[in-house]
């Protein structure tokens, strides 16, 4: 009977081991965000002119000689003739899908176009020419505007890049505990782990990547005929290379001498600084060096050889987002809390006296409401911050170490977003569109034109 019984429990176990061996199918049914594909054969045929198309989704800008190029967000870029910044007149659009980032030399345009670099010939702004695509360049990244009460279906990178998402019924089949439904449903980890590695920007309200009226703020400037970017870039020009913040943690430098735009380096910030675990945001230069604004500090390189940016040193501070800009003397740094940068509630500007370039120290905080871009104008000794909500704000540093108490003007009721400082005119971009003033040392402000939305 003992024998007959151990018999019974031995068969029931191999019976239950060979279960668990079987793949065991499932099918389950729920609402998701279901992608929407672009077509890579698509996406490389669609750089064209759409010249009559008005700014909707202000992002970032871009001063080139008399013209300034505006980012629609995620479609294009819009070229208009500044040459009379009292009546700027709209000369183009481009029509880029994905883009975000802008940077012009010698007339020709470098933008992002979802996973791929593309350069354009703008000699013609009403009928531009690519002339060269480094595909597959940037990481594969994905749309933040989604409705967040579902979660997102399965993304098939193979289709082509996601421009936007469908909230429908998605059916999924698969095997034993392969499903990916729970933590989808959950916001797990390994659900958010489908987007590591993209760019995360502020979609277009007033998002990588600033200057002074000499226009000595770039190494950009050293040769050929480059533009000046604002400090939410994440292009940047040095020289005859092309800094791209290819994903969160890397930056790419790309030889832009010829239009294949070879990639010569890549580094990653943080790890150089030592570790850290930082998401890099902006890129700013200064003469020969160059400034990463990230969510948890801010580092300085070296960029006398351009090709090969040597690590410097680092400032780190409180998990917010960080544009910085920056003279000789000193960099601006701001800190917005919000929940892409991981922060809490830090909103304000650091100045870090950075003479000793090894060892940059805060002297001063400046408190703020919800701080995005800015820049300075140091021979009018003028920082202008755009504080979100809270409008455009100009602050008198000729006294460094109280910065907060010389506060010069205050333009409420505006969303503001990023701002270019450039020959006596602030051209400040925002959910109104672009504005510009001219300014002087006291800080007082005159309205000469607005580029207003659709």
């Amino acid at each position: 009977m003992k024998s007959l019984l151990k018999l019974s429990f031995l068969s029931a176990a191999i019976v239950l081991l060979a279960s668990s061996c079987q793949k065991v199918t499932q099918t389950t049914r729920y609402t998701a965000n279901v992608p929407q594909y672009l077509s890579y054969e698509d996406l490389r045929s669609s750089i064209h002119n759409d010249n009559a198309r008005s700014l909707e989704r202000p992002g970032k800008i871009f001063l080139y000689n008399s013209l300034i190029l505006i980012n629609d967000f995620e479609t294009g870029i819009h070229i208009y003739d500044n040459s009379n910044p009292s009546s700027p007149n709209h000369i183009g659009f481009i029509n880029v899908p994905g883009n975000v980032d802008i940077a012009v030399r010698d007339n020709i345009l470098y933008v992002d176009s979802y996973v791929d670099l593309v350069a354009v010939d703008i000699s013609d702004p009403s009928n531009v020419q690519e002339i060269g695509r480094a595909e597959g360049a940037l990481s594969y990244t994905i749309p933040s505007q989604m409705d967040w009460n579902y979660p997102v279906a399965q993304i098939d990178q193979s289709k082509g890049v996601v421009t936007g998402f469908e909230v429908s019924e998605v059916e999924e089949t698969c095997e034993n505990q392969e499903c990916r439904t729970f933590y989808r449903n959950n916001m797990s980890s390994d659900w958010n782990g489908a987007w590591g590695g993209q760019m995360m920007s502020d979609n277009g309200s007033p998002v990588s990547f600033s200057g002074n009226t000499n226009n000595v703020r770039s190494a950009s400037s050293a040769t050929g005929n480059a533009g000046i970017a604002g400090s939410m870039a994440r292009f940047m020009l040095v020289d005859n290379f092309l800094y791209v913040i290819s994903d969160e943690n890397t930056v790419n430098v790309f030889d832009i001498t010829t239009s294949n735009m070879r990639s010569v380096n890549t580094f990653q910030p943080w790890h150089q600084a030592g570790g850290g675990q930082g998401v890099i945001e902006t890129l700013f230069t200064f003469k020969d060096r160059l400034f990463i604004g990230s969510n948890v500090g801010m580092l300085a390189y070296n960029i006398s050889d351009p090709a090969a940016p040597q690590y410097l040193s680092s400032y780190s501070h409180l998990t917010s987002c960080d544009p910085v800009v920056a003279n000789d003397d000193y960099a601006f740094v701001t800190l917005r809390a919000g929940t892409e940068c991981g922060a809490t509630n830090t909103n304000q500007m650091d100045v870090l006296d950075i003479e000793d370039i090894m060892s940059p120290t805060i002297i001063s905080t400046v408190n703020l409401s919800n701080p995005h871009g800015l820049d300075i104008d140091s021979e009018k000794n003028v920082v202008f911050v755009c504080d979100g909500m809270d409008g455009l704000k100009v602050y008198d540093f000729s006294n460094v170490n109280d910065i907060q108490n010389n506060q010069l003007n205050h333009i409420a009721g505006l969303n503001t977003y990023d701002i270019i400082l450039n020959n006596g005119i602030a051209h400040m971009i925002g959910d109104g569109g672009l504005r510009q003033y001219s300014y002087d040392d006291a800080g007082t402000l005159v309205e000469l034109s607005t580029i207003p939305l659709n």
